[in-house]
């Protein structure tokens, strides 16, 4: 599905979730009153309201149809037999289910300062004296029914908008996982004709095979990092002890090849054992180390520095580097999928690898964010928190 098409999809669901909501959804309120004659007076003023307006005589009345019916706003007398409005309140934020219902208490009497600020403490949204203005009483309990209504659409279009994401990160990794095999035979039979039949085919010849052989290579390697994507968040979230100085000198050796190629000095300072995935620790040391690698422009030897900070709750990891730096006009596409800064005919790469940093470790509790300035090098940061246990033991 493209862009266009899933904007429309959710432009449609959207409209008309809004215009039949109030057939699927009806808003309600609820007044409670231990007089009759009250409870008159208070459903004729919110009349206008389009909302369907449930009445109780009691606490226990009220609790059970709260426990029953979901309430945008309940509208709650002080002063009630067996269980006054204070008592009810405290009860209902004690469920789960009623404890964010927006309280109104109204009432003909406490008009103590005391009074006013125990309702404060139990979370009320306003305390309404009795006899009540009907303007201002219904202009109150409309803007709480259409907060409601918005929180009730906003969170019906953050499942649209869920399941549409879910659905094309399900389609880019059944695409990936198919393009798979032909990409390896594509690249495998390049190599072949590389390998055995280069000297028999004339310049131009070379050239082409030459731009089969990378193409099919570069498509390899963005088969596989949209893979990797995809799988952030589809599996179980588990920690483990990680030694994570271990798991940056064996991406060092990885990458020893354009190490020396460069003849990159790497300051490696001592990593610590902490609790997270090992998958995760290597793909942002991959992703981090190879950039500061990549990113340099031969003007001076390549330095990278690699260390971490303790705080209480939280690891800190910097790799640091004096490469080009990042232009701050294109700090906001750095962590996004698929956005180039560079051409990758100069710099080399898929636009996804450090979209996947941010996506994983964002999973485990952590952040990643970097410091540059153009021309004299970048810092890249990432958070790897701490375990209760590990800061009760601090």
């Amino acid at each position: 599905m493209g862009q266009a098409e899933q904007k429309l999809q959710t432009d449609n669901a959207k409209n008309d979730f809004v215009a039949n909501y109030n057939k699927r959804d009806v808003i309600k309120i609820l007044i409670v009153d231990d007089r009759p004659e009250n409870l008159v007076a208070t459903r004729k003023v919110l009349k206008p309201i389009e909302a369907e307006i449930l009445e109780a005589r009691s606490g226990n009345e009220a609790l059970s149809l709260m426990l029953r019916h979901e309430f945008a706003v309940v509208l709650l007398d002080v002063q009630m037999p067996e269980m006054d409005g204070f008592e009810v309140a405290k009860l209902m934020h004690e469920e789960e289910k009623t404890k964010d219902i927006p309280i109104i208490f109204v009432t003909a009497i406490n008009k103590e300062e005391h009074y006013i600020d125990q309702a404060a403490e139990i979370g009320a949204v306003d305390y309404i004296y009795k006899p009540v203005n009907s303007n201002i009483l219904r202009s109150k309990v409309q803007v709480y029914a259409e907060l409601y209504a918005h929180q009730k659409q906003l969170k019906q279009l953050n499942d649209i908008l869920q399941r549409n994401n879910d659905e094309l990160e399900r389609f880019a990794y059944v695409c990936s996982h198919d393009l798979q095999e032909p990409a390896r035979m594509m690249s495998s039979f390049a190599e072949i004709l590389h390998n055995d039949y280069r000297d028999h085919l004339d310049e131009k010849s070379q050239k082409y095979l030459d731009i089969i052989h990378k193409s099919a290579g570069h498509m390899q390697k963005m088969i596989y990092d949209i893979l990797t994507f995809s799988r952030v968040g589809h599996e179980s979230v588990q920690f483990e002890e990680v030694d994570s100085h271990e798991i940056t000198e064996n991406v060092l050796k990885k990458l020893e090849t354009d190490i020396k190629a460069n003849d990159t000095k790497i300051c490696l300072e001592s990593l610590p054992t902490v609790q997270t995935s090992k998958t995760l620790m290597t793909v942002l040391m991959q992703n981090t180390i190879g950039n500061a690698l990549k990113y340099q422009d031969g003007r001076e030897t390549p330095q990278i520095t690699i260390k971490v900070e303790e705080t209480l709750r939280h690891w800190l990891f910097s790799v640091a580097d004096n490469g080009i730096g990042i232009d701050p006009q294109y700090a906001d596409k750095v962590f996004q999928m698929f956005q180039r800064i560079h051409s990758k005919d100069k710099y080399p790469g898929t636009g996804i690898g450090l979209s996947t940093c941010k996506k994983f470790i964002e999973l485990y509790g952590g952040k990643i964010w970097f410091e540059s300035e153009l021309d004299r090098g970048t810092t890249f940061f990432f958070t790897i928190p701490k375990q209760e246990r590990e800061i009760k033991n601090a």
